[in-house]
Protein backbone atom coordinates (compact mmCIF):
# COMPACT_ATOMS: atom_id res chain seq x y z
CA UNK A 1 0.00 0.00 0.00
CA UNK A 2 1.36 3.23 -0.66
CA UNK A 3 0.31 5.62 1.95
CA UNK A 4 2.69 8.60 1.16
CA UNK A 5 -0.17 9.31 -1.54
CA UNK A 6 -3.13 9.00 0.71
CA UNK A 7 -2.24 11.30 3.54
CA UNK A 8 -4.47 14.67 3.88
CA UNK A 9 -3.40 17.53 2.74
CA UNK A 10 -3.51 19.16 6.54
CA UNK A 11 -0.49 16.29 7.16
CA UNK A 12 1.95 18.66 5.10
CA UNK A 13 1.08 21.36 7.39
CA UNK A 14 1.86 19.44 10.97
CA UNK A 15 4.42 17.36 9.36
CA UNK A 16 7.66 18.85 10.76
CA UNK A 17 9.17 16.43 13.28
CA UNK A 18 12.91 17.76 14.05
CA UNK A 19 11.87 19.35 17.14
CA UNK A 20 10.19 15.86 18.15
CA UNK A 21 13.28 13.66 17.08
CA UNK A 22 15.65 16.28 19.07
CA UNK A 23 13.45 16.28 22.44
CA UNK A 24 13.65 12.13 22.09
CA UNK A 25 17.08 12.69 22.69
CA UNK A 26 16.57 14.90 26.23
CA UNK A 27 14.66 12.01 27.26
CA UNK A 28 18.69 10.07 28.05
CA UNK A 29 19.00 9.73 31.91
CA UNK A 30 22.06 11.79 31.63
CA UNK A 31 20.55 14.52 30.66
CA UNK A 32 18.76 17.34 32.44
CA UNK A 33 16.22 18.32 30.85
CA UNK A 34 14.77 21.99 30.88
CA UNK A 35 12.35 21.03 27.69
CA UNK A 36 9.15 19.57 28.60
CA UNK A 37 6.37 20.86 30.32
CA UNK A 38 5.93 18.54 32.59
CA UNK A 39 4.76 19.23 36.60
CA UNK A 40 6.89 17.86 39.16
CA UNK A 41 5.68 14.69 39.88
CA UNK A 42 6.79 15.21 43.30
CA UNK A 43 3.64 17.48 43.49
CA UNK A 44 1.26 14.78 43.35
CA UNK A 45 -0.01 13.75 46.31
CA UNK A 46 -0.27 9.98 45.75
CA UNK A 47 -1.90 8.81 48.98
CA UNK A 48 -4.98 11.51 49.15
CA UNK A 49 -5.67 10.28 45.11
CA UNK A 50 -5.16 6.75 46.05
CA UNK A 51 -7.73 7.66 49.33
CA UNK A 52 -10.38 9.58 46.66
CA UNK A 53 -10.23 6.99 44.02
CA UNK A 54 -10.86 4.18 46.00
CA UNK A 55 -13.93 6.19 47.74
CA UNK A 56 -14.98 6.72 43.91
CA UNK A 57 -15.25 2.77 43.20
CA UNK A 58 -16.33 1.66 46.48
CA UNK A 59 -19.03 4.16 45.98
CA UNK A 60 -19.67 5.25 42.92
CA UNK A 61 -17.76 2.56 40.64
CA UNK A 62 -20.90 1.15 38.79
CA UNK A 63 -21.66 4.89 37.60
CA UNK A 64 -18.08 5.86 37.17
CA UNK A 65 -17.73 3.23 34.72
CA UNK A 66 -20.46 3.68 32.68
CA UNK A 67 -20.62 6.32 29.76
CA UNK A 68 -21.46 9.80 31.08
CA UNK A 69 -23.16 12.77 29.54
CA UNK A 70 -21.39 14.14 26.55
CA UNK A 71 -21.18 18.22 28.33
CA UNK A 72 -19.66 16.15 31.19
CA UNK A 73 -20.65 15.18 35.02
CA UNK A 74 -23.12 17.77 35.99
CA UNK A 75 -21.74 17.62 39.51
CA UNK A 76 -18.55 18.31 38.34
CA UNK A 77 -19.87 21.27 36.03
CA UNK A 78 -21.54 23.01 39.10
CA UNK A 79 -18.24 22.76 40.82
CA UNK A 80 -16.28 23.83 38.14
CA UNK A 81 -18.72 26.90 37.91
CA UNK A 82 -18.95 27.80 41.47
CA UNK A 83 -14.95 27.96 41.64
CA UNK A 84 -14.73 29.60 38.32
CA UNK A 85 -16.80 32.56 40.07
CA UNK A 86 -14.36 32.47 43.20
CA UNK A 87 -11.40 32.52 41.67
CA UNK A 88 -11.79 34.17 38.03
CA UNK A 89 -14.77 36.83 39.50
CA UNK A 90 -17.02 35.80 37.17
CA UNK A 91 -20.69 34.38 37.00
CA UNK A 92 -21.23 31.33 35.41
CA UNK A 93 -23.55 28.01 35.50
CA UNK A 94 -22.98 24.34 34.54
CA UNK A 95 -24.75 25.66 31.31
CA UNK A 96 -21.87 27.31 30.54
CA UNK A 97 -19.75 24.26 30.92
CA UNK A 98 -17.96 21.36 28.70
CA UNK A 99 -15.85 19.18 30.30
CA UNK A 100 -13.15 17.86 27.90
CA UNK A 101 -10.13 15.27 27.82
CA UNK A 102 -7.89 17.56 28.34
CA UNK A 103 -6.73 20.89 27.49
CA UNK A 104 -5.91 20.47 23.71
CA UNK A 105 -9.35 18.82 23.17
CA UNK A 106 -10.66 21.84 24.04
CA UNK A 107 -8.29 23.49 21.87
CA UNK A 108 -8.98 21.19 18.70
CA UNK A 109 -13.00 21.47 19.86
CA UNK A 110 -13.51 24.92 19.52
CA UNK A 111 -11.46 24.91 16.34
CA UNK A 112 -13.55 22.53 15.14
CA UNK A 113 -16.18 24.38 15.82
CA UNK A 114 -14.83 27.82 14.57
CA UNK A 115 -12.25 27.56 11.62
CA UNK A 116 -13.28 26.52 8.14
CA UNK A 117 -10.08 26.05 5.88
CA UNK A 118 -8.84 29.64 5.29
CA UNK A 119 -10.13 31.78 8.00
CA UNK A 120 -7.64 33.88 10.30
CA UNK A 121 -6.56 33.35 13.65
CA UNK A 122 -4.81 35.35 15.65
CA UNK A 123 -1.89 34.29 18.03
CA UNK A 124 0.86 35.96 19.94
CA UNK A 125 4.29 35.82 19.00
CA UNK A 126 5.73 33.62 20.37
CA UNK A 127 2.61 31.08 21.22
CA UNK A 128 2.11 27.68 22.65
CA UNK A 129 3.30 25.67 19.99
CA UNK A 130 0.36 23.00 20.01
CA UNK A 131 -2.05 25.93 19.37
CA UNK A 132 -0.21 26.57 16.26
CA UNK A 133 -0.45 22.81 15.40
CA UNK A 134 -4.11 22.40 15.65
CA UNK A 135 -4.71 25.77 13.91
CA UNK A 136 -2.78 24.45 11.27
CA UNK A 137 -4.93 21.43 11.00
CA UNK A 138 -7.33 23.37 10.45
CA UNK A 139 -6.09 25.08 7.39
CA UNK A 140 -6.02 28.55 9.57
CA UNK A 141 -4.23 31.65 8.31
CA UNK A 142 -2.17 32.65 11.50
CA UNK A 143 -1.71 36.75 11.99
CA UNK A 144 0.75 37.27 14.97
CA UNK A 145 1.01 40.02 17.50
CA UNK A 146 4.35 40.69 19.02
CA UNK A 147 4.57 40.86 22.65
CA UNK A 148 7.11 42.66 25.12
CA UNK A 149 7.33 42.48 28.63
CA UNK A 150 3.94 43.83 29.42
CA UNK A 151 2.65 40.81 27.25
CA UNK A 152 0.56 41.21 23.80
CA UNK A 153 1.24 44.62 21.96
CA UNK A 154 -2.53 45.78 22.02
CA UNK A 155 -1.48 48.54 19.57
CA UNK A 156 -0.08 46.39 17.16
CA UNK A 157 -2.76 44.01 17.56
CA UNK A 158 -5.15 47.32 16.51
CA UNK A 159 -3.25 48.12 13.73
CA UNK A 160 -3.44 44.18 12.40
CA UNK A 161 -6.73 44.40 12.54
CA UNK A 162 -7.49 47.26 10.92
CA UNK A 163 -5.60 46.18 8.06
CA UNK A 164 -7.56 42.88 7.83
CA UNK A 165 -10.69 44.90 7.85
CA UNK A 166 -9.09 46.87 4.77
CA UNK A 167 -8.92 43.40 2.87
CA UNK A 168 -12.43 42.17 4.04
CA UNK A 169 -11.08 40.05 6.66
CA UNK A 170 -12.32 39.24 10.26
CA UNK A 171 -10.24 37.18 11.93
CA UNK A 172 -12.12 33.82 13.74
CA UNK A 173 -10.37 33.93 16.98
CA UNK A 174 -7.91 35.54 18.59
CA UNK A 175 -6.00 33.19 20.99
CA UNK A 176 -3.74 34.79 24.17
CA UNK A 177 -2.17 32.85 27.20
CA UNK A 178 -2.38 35.66 29.04
CA UNK A 179 -0.78 34.91 32.20
CA UNK A 180 2.51 33.39 32.81
CA UNK A 181 2.58 32.34 29.51
CA UNK A 182 3.57 29.77 27.10
CA UNK A 183 6.41 29.97 26.38
CA UNK A 184 7.61 33.41 27.70
CA UNK A 185 6.44 33.12 31.31
CA UNK A 186 5.01 37.05 31.02
CA UNK A 187 1.57 38.13 32.11
CA UNK A 188 -0.56 40.85 30.18
CA UNK A 189 -1.08 44.10 31.75
CA UNK A 190 -4.51 44.84 33.66
CA UNK A 191 -4.54 47.94 31.21
CA UNK A 192 -3.41 45.94 28.26
CA UNK A 193 -6.75 43.08 28.99
CA UNK A 194 -9.18 46.34 29.33
CA UNK A 195 -7.58 47.66 26.01
CA UNK A 196 -7.61 44.06 24.36
CA UNK A 197 -11.40 43.36 25.21
CA UNK A 198 -12.42 46.88 23.72
CA UNK A 199 -10.13 46.38 20.52
CA UNK A 200 -11.86 42.82 20.01
CA UNK A 201 -15.40 43.98 20.85
CA UNK A 202 -15.21 46.80 18.37
CA UNK A 203 -13.65 44.16 15.50
CA UNK A 204 -16.31 41.16 16.85
CA UNK A 205 -13.23 38.99 17.15
CA UNK A 206 -13.99 36.64 19.82
CA UNK A 207 -11.04 36.11 22.55
CA UNK A 208 -9.99 32.63 22.94
CA UNK A 209 -8.43 32.94 26.50
CA UNK A 210 -6.07 29.89 27.89
CA UNK A 211 -5.01 29.85 31.14
CA UNK A 212 -3.26 26.71 32.51
CA UNK A 213 -1.01 28.34 34.84
CA UNK A 214 -2.64 31.49 35.77
CA UNK A 215 -3.42 29.34 39.32
CA UNK A 216 0.11 29.14 39.86
CA UNK A 217 0.72 32.49 41.00
CA UNK A 218 4.07 33.31 42.99
CA UNK A 219 4.02 36.60 43.56
CA UNK A 220 1.61 39.98 43.09
CA UNK A 221 -1.99 40.45 42.85
CA UNK A 222 -3.95 38.36 39.89
CA UNK A 223 -5.11 40.86 36.70
CA UNK A 224 -8.32 40.50 36.15
CA UNK A 225 -9.28 37.06 33.75
CA UNK A 226 -10.18 38.00 30.27
CA UNK A 227 -13.72 36.32 30.94
CA UNK A 228 -14.68 38.29 33.61
CA UNK A 229 -14.07 41.51 31.74
CA UNK A 230 -16.61 40.15 28.86
CA UNK A 231 -17.85 36.82 29.64
CA UNK A 232 -20.34 36.85 26.43
CA UNK A 233 -16.76 37.34 24.23
CA UNK A 234 -14.47 35.33 25.85
CA UNK A 235 -14.11 31.81 25.40
CA UNK A 236 -12.12 30.37 28.46
CA UNK A 237 -10.53 26.96 28.17
CA UNK A 238 -8.53 25.46 30.93
CA UNK A 239 -7.12 22.48 32.38
CA UNK A 240 -6.47 20.25 35.63
CA UNK A 241 -3.26 19.26 34.13
CA UNK A 242 -1.14 21.62 35.38
CA UNK A 243 -3.35 21.70 39.41
CA UNK A 244 -3.83 18.33 39.47
CA UNK A 245 -1.40 16.16 36.89
CA UNK A 246 -2.06 15.28 33.51
CA UNK A 247 -2.43 11.56 33.51
CA UNK A 248 -6.08 12.44 34.79
CA UNK A 249 -6.32 14.04 31.04
CA UNK A 250 -9.45 16.38 32.09
CA UNK A 251 -9.90 19.87 30.83
CA UNK A 252 -13.26 22.60 30.39
CA UNK A 253 -14.86 25.04 28.10
CA UNK A 254 -16.88 27.88 29.34
CA UNK A 255 -18.71 29.31 27.10
CA UNK A 256 -22.29 31.27 26.19
CA UNK A 257 -24.66 28.57 26.35
CA UNK A 258 -25.12 28.56 22.84
CA UNK A 259 -21.67 28.08 21.77
CA UNK A 260 -21.85 25.26 24.00
CA UNK A 261 -24.20 23.36 22.17
CA UNK A 262 -22.32 23.29 19.37
CA UNK A 263 -19.29 22.27 21.15
CA UNK A 264 -21.35 19.54 22.49
CA UNK A 265 -22.00 18.72 18.81
CA UNK A 266 -18.31 18.96 18.03
CA UNK A 267 -17.66 17.04 20.82
CA UNK A 268 -20.06 13.65 19.73
CA UNK A 269 -17.41 13.07 17.13
CA UNK A 270 -14.79 13.37 19.28
CA UNK A 271 -14.67 11.25 22.29
CA UNK A 272 -18.52 11.62 23.26
CA UNK A 273 -17.51 11.64 27.04
CA UNK A 274 -14.72 12.68 28.71
CA UNK A 275 -13.75 10.05 31.35
CA UNK A 276 -16.39 8.95 33.95
CA UNK A 277 -14.35 8.18 36.35
CA UNK A 278 -11.25 10.67 36.07
CA UNK A 279 -14.36 13.58 36.54
CA UNK A 280 -15.59 11.71 39.60
CA UNK A 281 -12.55 11.67 40.99
CA UNK A 282 -11.65 15.17 40.44
CA UNK A 283 -15.32 16.79 41.70
CA UNK A 284 -14.43 14.11 45.18
CA UNK A 285 -11.21 15.71 45.14
CA UNK A 286 -12.14 19.11 44.83
CA UNK A 287 -15.74 19.20 46.96
CA UNK A 288 -13.12 18.25 49.89
CA UNK A 289 -10.70 21.01 49.60
CA UNK A 290 -8.08 18.66 48.72
CA UNK A 291 -7.73 20.62 44.88
CA UNK A 292 -6.64 24.17 46.90
CA UNK A 293 -4.11 22.45 49.20
CA UNK A 294 -2.71 20.95 46.63
CA UNK A 295 -2.32 24.14 44.29
CA UNK A 296 -0.98 25.80 47.45
CA UNK A 297 2.00 22.75 47.76
CA UNK A 298 2.68 23.10 44.65
CA UNK A 299 3.27 27.33 44.05
CA UNK A 300 5.55 26.56 47.08
CA UNK A 301 7.90 24.11 45.40
CA UNK A 302 7.46 26.02 41.67
CA UNK A 303 8.42 28.96 43.56
CA UNK A 304 11.77 27.88 44.81
CA UNK A 305 12.86 26.05 41.32
CA UNK A 306 11.90 30.32 39.96
CA UNK A 307 13.89 31.47 42.22
CA UNK A 308 16.96 28.93 41.72
CA UNK A 309 16.64 29.21 37.82
CA UNK A 310 16.85 33.12 37.98
CA UNK A 311 19.51 33.17 40.58
CA UNK A 312 21.74 30.55 38.72
CA UNK A 313 20.94 32.41 35.69
CA UNK A 314 22.43 35.74 36.80
CA UNK A 315 25.10 34.15 38.13
CA UNK A 316 26.79 32.04 35.29
CA UNK A 317 24.89 33.23 31.97
CA UNK A 318 27.47 35.70 30.11
CA UNK A 319 26.93 39.19 29.35
CA UNK A 320 24.35 40.40 26.33
CA UNK A 321 21.53 37.82 27.21
CA UNK A 322 18.10 38.68 28.23
CA UNK A 323 15.71 36.62 30.02
CA UNK A 324 11.84 37.21 31.59
CA UNK A 325 11.30 37.15 35.56
CA UNK A 326 7.82 35.62 36.02
CA UNK A 327 5.87 35.45 38.49
CA UNK A 328 4.18 32.34 38.31
CA UNK A 329 3.68 29.56 36.15
CA UNK A 330 6.10 27.03 34.96
CA UNK A 331 8.72 29.19 32.19
CA UNK A 332 11.00 32.07 31.29
CA UNK A 333 12.43 32.86 28.08
CA UNK A 334 15.89 33.43 27.00
CA UNK A 335 16.95 35.88 24.03
CA UNK A 336 20.48 35.72 22.95
CA UNK A 337 22.57 37.61 20.16
CA UNK A 338 20.64 37.81 16.69
CA UNK A 339 23.65 35.47 14.76
CA UNK A 340 22.80 32.55 17.52
CA UNK A 341 20.54 29.66 16.16
CA UNK A 342 19.11 27.52 18.73
CA UNK A 343 18.01 25.06 16.93
CA UNK A 344 21.32 23.79 16.06
CA UNK A 345 22.66 24.99 19.19
CA UNK A 346 19.82 22.23 20.96
CA UNK A 347 21.74 19.05 19.38
CA UNK A 348 25.05 20.22 20.50
CA UNK A 349 23.82 21.07 24.19
CA UNK A 350 22.22 17.84 24.25
CA UNK A 351 25.31 15.86 22.72
CA UNK A 352 27.83 18.02 24.43
CA UNK A 353 27.07 18.85 27.71
CA UNK A 354 23.66 16.94 28.18
CA UNK A 355 21.15 19.57 28.81
CA UNK A 356 18.30 20.00 27.05
CA UNK A 357 15.35 23.26 26.32
CA UNK A 358 13.03 24.24 23.26
CA UNK A 359 14.54 26.12 20.69
CA UNK A 360 11.82 29.39 20.25
CA UNK A 361 11.33 29.16 16.36
CA UNK A 362 8.91 26.52 16.68
CA UNK A 363 6.88 28.83 19.21
CA UNK A 364 6.44 31.36 15.97
CA UNK A 365 3.66 31.09 13.40
CA UNK A 366 6.41 32.86 11.05
CA UNK A 367 9.81 31.13 11.62
CA UNK A 368 11.13 34.13 14.56
CA UNK A 369 12.53 33.40 17.49
CA UNK A 370 15.51 31.67 16.01
CA UNK A 371 17.92 32.91 18.92
CA UNK A 372 15.68 32.51 21.81
CA UNK A 373 15.12 29.44 23.64
CA UNK A 374 12.14 28.29 26.29
CA UNK A 375 13.33 26.76 29.76
CA UNK A 376 10.61 24.81 32.17
CA UNK A 377 12.01 25.17 35.37
CA UNK A 378 8.67 22.90 36.46
CA UNK A 379 10.25 19.67 36.53
CA UNK A 380 13.85 19.32 36.70
CA UNK A 381 14.66 18.19 40.85
CA UNK A 382 16.04 21.22 42.85
CA UNK A 383 19.31 19.97 42.97
CA UNK A 384 19.95 19.75 38.97
CA UNK A 385 19.01 22.87 38.34
CA UNK A 386 22.30 25.15 38.96
CA UNK A 387 24.28 22.04 37.23
CA UNK A 388 22.04 22.23 34.32
CA UNK A 389 21.84 26.64 34.32
CA UNK A 390 25.85 25.59 34.49
CA UNK A 391 25.65 23.57 31.20
CA UNK A 392 23.67 26.00 29.78
CA UNK A 393 26.09 28.62 30.17
CA UNK A 394 28.59 26.64 28.61
CA UNK A 395 26.54 25.74 25.76
CA UNK A 396 25.61 29.33 25.35
CA UNK A 397 29.06 30.98 25.70
CA UNK A 398 30.49 28.77 23.31
CA UNK A 399 27.88 29.05 20.57
CA UNK A 400 28.54 33.16 21.31
CA UNK A 401 32.08 32.73 20.82
CA UNK A 402 31.66 30.59 17.63
CA UNK A 403 29.78 32.99 16.30
CA UNK A 404 32.20 36.27 17.05
CA UNK A 405 34.92 33.76 15.73
CA UNK A 406 32.86 32.99 12.30
CA UNK A 407 32.06 36.90 12.14
CA UNK A 408 35.40 38.04 12.42
CA UNK A 409 36.73 35.23 9.59
CA UNK A 410 34.11 36.39 7.12
CA UNK A 411 35.36 40.68 7.90
CA UNK A 412 39.15 39.66 8.10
Amino acid sequence: MDWQRLYADRMALISDRSIIELLKLAERPDVISFAGGLPDPRSFPLEAIKDVTEWVLDNEGHAALQYGPTPGYTALREWIADRMERVDHVSLTADHILVTSGGLEAMDLIARTFINPGDTVIVEAPTYLAALHVFRSYQAEIVDVPMDDEGMQVDILEDRLKDLDRCGIRPKLLYTVPTFQNPSGVTLSEERRHHLIDVADRYGVPIFEDPAYAELRFEGEPPSSLISLNPNGVLFASTFSKTFGPGIRLGWIAAPPSVHTQLCQAKQGSDQCSSTLAQRIIYEYGKRGLLESHIAASIKLYRTKRNQTLEAISNLFPPGISWTRPEGGFYLWVTLPPAVDTTSMLAWAIEHEKVAYVAGSPFYAHGQGKNQFRICFSFPDTTQIEEGVRRLARVVTHHIERRHESYHREVG
